[in-house]
């Protein structure tokens, strides 16, 4: 299953990019209703989403991250969310900013741990000079295998579930604010706490009342 995958994947691939002269663009309403449509196919919707954007998100994501390695796997998870969460978008004018706004979302979850001791990482001349890097041979078929492959559903559904976190635009929120726990989250287990003390208490009267009218 997946070699076809791949053989449909190396067979369109000459039709890549806007700069290519057999590219013929689809504007951004049609790549939108493309993805939210359901007589695409998984493969079919991620490669014309990879062909529209994949080049500048690629890029996008190499200036972020810094190396080859995590901005495509950034890009691929940018094009699962994408994909399984397109109907979030209510407007196709927006389309692109929020492929960015995914991209910006999926390389803060790449983006490596800054040592506590030594600091983040200095950035690299790699990564300042990402915005003129050619784009890795093999990243349309990495990309696409990581979107469509039926062997990778459990893998799609993870980072599916993993980025559903957006505001009423239908934007991803940060990171910072997904993670943030609300009033509730530290007033029910004050609560809990102060309920258990009173009963603990009322407990040791009791016991106290009964051992003085025993006493008595």
């Amino acid at each position: 299953m997946i070699q076809g995958l791949l053989s449909l994947i190396l067979r369109k691939s000459r039709y890549r990019t806007r700069s290519d002269r057999n590219f013929v663009s689809m504007t951004d309403r049609e790549l939108f209703r493309a993805l939210r449509s359901s007589g695409y196919t998984a493969a079919h919707a991620c490669g014309l989403l990879f062909d529209a954007y994949g080049e500048e998100l690629y890029r996008h994501c190499r200036a972020a991250l810094g190396d080859d390695d995590s901005a495509q796997s950034a890009l691929r998870d940018t094009v699962i969310v994408a994909r399984a969460h397109i109907g979030r978008l209510a407007d196709p004018r927006l389309l692109r900013e929020w492929l960015l706004a995914l991209a910006d979302a999926e390389c803060a979850r790449h983006a490596p741990v800054p040592d506590r001791f030594c600091g983040p990482r200095p950035r690299t001349a790699a990564a300042a000079d990402a915005e003129s890097a050619a784009r890795p041979a093999a990243l349309r078929v990495r990309v696409l295998s990581g979107a469509a492959a039926p062997e990778l559903t459990g893998y799609r559904d993870h980072v599916a579930t993993r980025a559903d976190h957006f505001d009423r635009r239908g934007f991803p929120l940060p990171a910072s604010v997904e993670r943030t726990p609300g009033p509730g989250s530290y007033l029910v287990p004050g609560l809990v706490v102060s309920v258990g003390v009173l009963l603990a208490l009322a407990l040791v009267l009791v016991r106290l009342a009964a051992g003085a009218t025993w006493f008595g």
